[in-house]
């Protein structure tokens, strides 16, 4: 992560530990008014990412003793609250093939729907995307915007899918399209070196050129923004687009930076530290107080110990009028304010989950008062919102990487092996993202209102059991089946049972059968 900037003779922006990109190199790749924006916005993302880090600064208003020195780092838990909601659980890819009307052509798209799903887990999978997507949410709502790369490697049969934070890339967009890249450039320190000869900054370009294919070169500079090697000369790749996307956070109609939610929050956090260090102060103070005398002898009163337990022998001045009595007391603070104080700082941080819509909520706030997930599903509502309009921006770049993912593997047939066995068809396929919240729901209910529909028959049987019992559709195919067949089973029986049953005329000749005769009776 940034922690800070240096620039050294207007040469190298310090993005943090190991990354340093010279400013000419941006104009380089830039427009002159473009790339200043863009290195000012970055100078303003470093001082975003300390304030996450360390909390916001405040003013601090001492003279005579050592104020408290202590940030509430209430953005970052806001923002990381968030980004858990947003995604701690991962998205689900759906990879649908569109069955045609005979029964082969159904066959062919379950089989090739089955493929296309199992490349895109594995290589999720292969790259820890579910981690990589949540901290990038947190990277995107800091720095403002965040960049999803796409990469292939034949030679070692792998696909990358990587995700960089806004310090680490530039880019520009059609001038009709802002939603079509045109050039992405990524930088990454190599080294932490002072001398700017000695510092070592690898770049990676993706272009699209007139020919509509996209090329790519990868270089090595010093920190003056000399080549130091060619690792690629411009090479061209078999895209026909560049295999990335820029994701903005919370950006208006042609926003190439974005916004950023700890922006949104620093000034509130700022008078928060600083209203409770002042608190602090005051109770600090209070705890030690002022402690003072009057008409006492000076050598009596020098050197007072105040530890606990502490004996003073004090003596009235001498030389004051007869009669005069000496006297020692203690300022006290009475703390008067607290009332107000609370009510502000309440105001305050309610002010900062409002700002990013995050219900503030504790256990104690709670307690009594969630009785069912609607009642939880209403308190996070402008939550679910606000995640569901970011998502707006996030589902089109994680269909796109789908895509990527599966198009990559067909361009480049190496790689194909090194995650599934079968051959990639060339069936028509669409990507859904269907985002999901960690908010428990109503089961119990729901499920009883799931089986009157299956009762009234406008639910089926195979779609309860595939969303309750989380099965398959060969599964749910397979246990209709055997439910079929044990209710065969159990109707044979009963009719079987039914057929040795003696009928109401056999009943009769049995029972005169076993009754007695007359004569016996007589007997």
């Amino acid at each position: 992560m940034p922690k800070g900037v240096t620039i050294i003779n207007n040469q190298a922006v310090d993005y943090g530990k190991n990354i340093r990109i010279p400013q000419n190199l941006v104009y380089a790749e830039l427009d002159g008014l473009y790339g200043s924006t863009v290195l000012r916005d970055m100078h303003q993302i470093i001082n975003l990412y300390d304030v996450y880090e360390k909390g916001a600064d405040y003013t601090v208003e001492a003279k005579d003793y050592i104020p408290a020195d202590i940030k509430f780092k209430y953005a970052r838990s806001i923002l990381d609250k968030e980004a858990r909601f947003l995604f701690s659980r991962t998205p689900d890819f759906y990879i649908d093939v569109a069955p045609g009307d005979s029964k082969a052509s159904k066959e062919a798209a379950k089989n090739a729907s089955v493929v296309y799903q199992t490349l895109v887990d594995q290589v999720l999978s292969a790259n820890q995307f579910s981690k990589a997507l949540l901290q990038a949410a947190k990277d995107c709502f800091i720095g403002k915007r965040v960049a999803l790369m796409y990469n292939i490697n034949e030679e070692s049969g792998k696909i990358g899918i990587s995700f960089l934070p806004s310090l680490e890339f530039v880019y520009d967009v059609d001038p009709s399209d802002v939603n079509k890249l045109t050039k992405i450039i990524a930088f990454y320190g190599l080294n932490n070196e002072a001398s700017h000869t000695k510092q070592r900054i690898y770049k990676k370009k993706y272009e699209l050129k007139e020919d509509g294919f996209c090329y790519y070169t990868e270089e090595i500079y010093d920190g003056l923004g000399q080549v130091i090697e060619t690792i690629s000369e411009e090479t061209q790749t078999k895209f026909t687009f560049i295999p990335a996307w820029v994701i903005i956070n919370d950006g208006l109609t042609g926003d190439l930076i974005g916004t950023s939610e700890i922006e949104l929050l620093q000034s509130y956090e700022s008078w928060y530290s600083r209203m409770s260090g002042k608190d602090l102060d005051a109770e600090n103070t209070g705890m030690n107080p002022i402690r003072w005398t009057r008409d006492m002898s000076p050598e009596s009163t020098a050197n007072l110990s105040i530890a606990p337990g502490a004996y003073w022998d004090l003596s009235t001045d001498q030389n004051l009028v007869d009669g005069t009595v000496g006297d020692v007391g203690v300022l006290e603070s009475p703390m008067t304010y607290t009332p107000a104080l609370v009510s502000t700082l309440d105001r305050i941080k309610n002010a900062m989950y409002e700002q990013t819509a995050v219900p503030n909520v504790s256990p104690e706030a709670m307690k009594g008062v969630v009785t069912s997930g609607k009642t939880l599903k209403a308190i996070y509502w402008d939550l679910i919102v606000r995640c569901d309009e970011k998502m707006l921006v996030w589902r089109p770049a994680l269909q796109f990487m789908a895509r990527c993912i599966i198009e990559g593997a067909r361009l480049y047939p190496g790689v194909l092996k090194t995650y599934i066995q079968d051959p990639l068809p060339d069936e028509e396929y669409e990507v859904r993202v269907d985002n999901q919240y960690s908010l428990p729901e109503d089961e119990a209910e729901e499920k009883q209102i799931d089986l009157a529909e299956v009762s009234a028959q406008t639910m089926s049987r195979r779609s309860y059991m595939k969303k309750w019992r989380n099965l398959t559709d060969d599964e749910a195919d397979d246990e209709l089946v055997q439910i079929a067949k044990e209710r065969e089973l159990l109707e044979s029986s009963y009719f079987n049972l039914g057929d040795n049953t003696p009928q109401s005329g056999e009943e009769d000749m049995q029972e005169d059968e076993n009754s007695p005769t007359e004569e016996e009776t007589e007997e």
